[in-house]
């Protein structure tokens, strides 16, 4: 809809109560910093909503309730210091949704029971010290995840042994030291 509208600052509010798919939404609006808070009851697919929005700060408090995509939806927000709370128990599709938010400090608590692909993530995210505790049960690719995180300081996601340090390193994209910051 909004798809490179690059110098767009603001957003009306209007109807979305039918909207399915806001995926690309506002890719590339690389001056808007905010949205208004859309009825988003029935949205399922969020990729890419929010992709190359390098000055964006904030986003309400969205309905995503039924949202099963997420992929790349904040990817390269560079002003984006702390990610939104959004209700991800839908979620299959993770992959690159933080990716590139090189501002990116702060990240709620989200469920992730569902999710299956969480790759590259939270990829360059250069500000990212700490990451809360991810149910990865059903997580079948993490691959570089954290890659080029340089300020991360633990990644709690599970308990962690000697021999399985190299594989975490290639999976996650991250250095060993990480792993031993917090070990006892």
């Amino acid at each position: 809809l909004f798809q490179n509208a690059f110098g767009l600052r603001h957003v009306p509010l209007f109807n979305t109560a039918s909207v399915t798919n806001m995926g690309a939404m506002f890719q590339g609006c690389y001056l808007l910093k905010s949205i208004p808070l859309f009825n988003t009851a029935s949205v399922t697919s969020m990729g890419n909503m929010f992709t190359s929005c390098h000055s964006l700060e904030s986003i309400p408090l969205l309905n995503t309730a039924s949202v099963t995509n997420m992929s790349s939806m904040f990817s390269t927000c560079r002003s984006l210091v702390s990610a939104p709370l959004l209700n991800t128990a839908s979620v299959t599709n993770m992959s690159s949704m933080f990716s590139s938010c090189t501002s990116l400090q702060n990240v709620p608590l989200y469920n992730t029971a569902s999710a299956t692909n969480m790759a590259s993530m939270f990829n360059a995210c250069a500000s990212l010290k700490t990451v809360p505790l991810f149910n990865t049960a059903n997580v079948t690719n993490m691959s570089s995840m954290f890659n080029g995180c340089t300020t991360l300081e633990s990644v709690p996601l599970f308990n962690r042994s000697e021999e399985h340090t190299s594989e975490l390193q290639s999976r996650f994209g991250i250095s060993y030291a990480v792993f031993c910051l917090k070990k006892k």
